[in-house]
């Protein structure tokens, strides 16, 4: 069964990191998660970057090319899903 995490972000620097190591400390891991960022302007997208680099599942990154707000962006990467469960 194919499970994939949806997310949407936007200027989470702050805390992004331990959100995302958490998904790689889950007993069962992702299939894939897809991540849109709502045009963050601080360093949200190189570290998603760095954390596609050392997870061992897909990581999609997709970044939205105007602010859309966080429920176009999590629309944006529900549709980019491929999982059975997001």
């Amino acid at each position: 069964m194919k499970v994939t995490i949806a997310m949407a972000t936007y200027n989470g620097s702050k805390f992004i990191e331990d959100q995302l190591d958490s998904f790689l400390r889950q007993s069962v891991r992702p299939h894939e998660i897809v991540i849109v960022d709502d045009c963050s302007s601080d360093h949200t997208c190189e570290i998603l970057q760095k954390f596609k680099l050392k997870a061992p599942f897909e990581v999609k990154i997709l970044r939205n090319e105007k602010n859309l707000g966080s429920t176009k962006s999590f629309e944006r990467a529900l549709k980019n899903s491929d999982g059975e469960i997001i």
